[in-house]
């Protein structure tokens, strides 16, 4: 599956705030579930939306609520992407 640049960008951004400890894990996590999003909506390219989602699902419920402040750090406006937390 191939990865559009900003979309790769984000991935590495979400990576160098994961703890080194879980970091290859969620490393493969967070690539296997956008890819497979991707793949669900009939997309070839993995996109910034579709890592986005994918990071919403994978994030553990209790540390979802610090993904907004984290998005606005890596340049994503967090209000076109308030649906994923509702």
């Amino acid at each position: 599956m191939n990865w559009n640049d900003a979309a790769e960008d984000l991935f590495q951004s979400i990576l160098s705030g994961t703890p080194r400890p879980i970091r290859d894990q969620t490393a493969e996590n967070l690539r296997s579930t956008a890819e497979g999003l991707a793949e669900e909506e009939g997309k070839n390219r993995v996109g910034v939306q579709t890592v986005v989602e994918a990071w919403v699902k994978i994030t553990p419920e209790t540390l979802r609520s610090d993904i907004p402040r984290q998005m606005e750090l890596f340049g994503l406006d967090a209000s076109e992407y308030e649906y994923l937390f509702e």
